[in-house]
């Protein structure tokens, strides 16, 4: 099962995608929120338990809400049509 992640860019030095490749965290989308100093990471797959430093839930069950807020309707559709490899 996916998860949606939020990384804090708040404080934290390493950049958000090079953290989820070191964690082995894969992602279909990634969408930066620079003012609010974080990345959001959609569809995440080997998202370890418990969630590192820096790195929380995006709960999210509709990403058309996200539309505007660095979705396209198209990506919001993506999002919400992916299967991901562990399906």
């Amino acid at each position: 099962m996916t998860k949606h992640l939020r990384v804090s860019t708040y404080c934290n030095d390493e950049h958000p995608q090079k953290a989820m490749k070191r964690l082995g965290i894969t992602y279909q989308h990634a969408t930066p929120q620079s003012m609010g100093d974080q990345w959001w990471f959609w569809n995440c797959e080997n998202v370890p338990d418990p969630l590192p430093e820096h790195f929380s839930i995006l709960d999210c069950k509709d990403p058309f809400k996200m539309i505007g807020w660095g979705l396209s309707k198209e990506d919001a559709e993506k999002i919400r049509d992916y299967v991901g490899t562990g399906s």
